[in-house]
């Protein structure tokens, strides 16, 4: 019998069919993957430069004690693509921009900083911005930053049904651009609050999507200070075979001629599945959840195996249900950053 957390993400993998079944993929991007297969890290992911041309917008919203700036810059993503390249700067300008919220008290800001990576589908960042965001910025006393991933929220192309459509596709030249591009924006803002902010400490949490580009962040040097990833990993080949909402990307996979061997081949090819940490164990937080059906107990487990074992807080329920044990999260993640030793 299903527990209540399967059961839920199990009715939003049905209830996913009439998102996602309006459309499929029909630019089969396979034949380009050549410049990502067998890359090196730093072909994947460059370092980035600090960025000059960093706008504060704001304050947008002023509550009791906190304020919320807007931040604004040029993306320092390149496609590798020759063919994406075109798209990128034509039909999907719109993600050459940046945006992050900033939220510090209203004395001005700390020397710590905590930035979040919201989940695929997002279109905005008031859910956030109004429940989990501040309950971070006064427990754990950080200042926070909410990044904008590609292809969601004000960065969507108006081609796109929905927010998030064009990140996470059968598409796969678009989808590895998305993924790279998202963690070079994150690192461009780690290097701005470190070079020009005098942040002394940077830690990055995520949701979902945005917890395994967290773990993809740990990979990566300079590295953040910490990791907390929530209910995420980077098995990402092996959640495209099982978890229900990513049903489209597999249907499109086959209709492209890639089954399931020929599928998990090509993912191990694209090195996220087999990324390793440069940060140590002990900076590290996981926080899965014990019936995730899309982010399975299992593959994580796997995962903190192969990267030697972190500090991981289990939380009851599935994927979707995961905020009815936000006060658990929290708790665990207070514990977590006060026992940090400074870097």
């Amino acid at each position: 019998m299903l527990t209540f957390g399967e059961a839920i993400d199990r009715a939003v993998g049905i209830a996913s069919h009439l998102l996602h079944g309006i459309r499929g993929v029909h630019e089969d991007t396979v034949g380009d993957l050549g410049p990502y297969l067998d890359a090196p890290l730093e072909t994947l992911f460059p370092t980035p430069a600090v960025p000059r041309d960093v706008r504060r917008h704001g304050p947008r919203l002023a509550l009791g004690p906190r304020v919320t700036e807007t931040l604004r810059w040029t993306s320092q993503h390149v496609p590798l693509c020759p063919h994406y390249r075109t798209r990128h700067a034509g039909e999907y300008r719109l993600n050459q921009r940046v945006t992050a919220r900033w939220i510090h008290p209203r004395g001005g800001q700390r020397r710590q900083a905590l930035i979040y990576v919201h989940g695929w589908l997002e279109p905005g960042p008031w859910v956030e911005e109004a429940v989990l965001l501040p309950r971070f910025h006064d427990e754990l006393g950080v200042d926070v930053f909410h990044v904008q991933l590609p292809f969601h929220g004000s960065r969507n192309p108006k081609s796109a049904l929905f927010h998030g459509e064009f990140f996470w596709s059968a598409d796969l030249v678009r989808t590895m651009e998305a993924v790279r591009q998202s963690v070079i924006d994150v690192r461009t803002l780690m290097a701005w609050l470190r070079a020009t902010q005098g942040y002394e400490e940077i830690g990055v949490t995520g949701i979902s999507l945005g917890g395994g580009l967290t773990m993809a962040l740990a990979c990566v040097a300079p590295t953040p200070d910490y990791i907390m990833p929530i209910i995420g990993h980077l098995k990402l080949g092996e959640a495209v075979e099982e978890a229900p909402i990513l049903w489209r990307m597999r249907s499109d996979l086959e209709r492209f001629g890639l089954d399931r061997d020929k599928r998990r081949a090509l993912f191990r090819r694209l090195g996220l599945d087999t990324l390793l940490p440069r940060l140590a164990p002990e900076r590290q937080l996981w926080i899965p959840a014990t019936d995730d059906v899309y982010i399975t107990a299992a593959l994580v487990k796997q995962q903190w195996e192969e990267w030697g074992r972190p500090p991981i807080e289990w939380i009851p329920g599935g994927h979707m249900t995961f905020p009815l044990a936000l006060g658990q999260l929290l708790a665990r993640a207070r514990e977590f950053h006060r026992g940090l030793q400074p870097t």
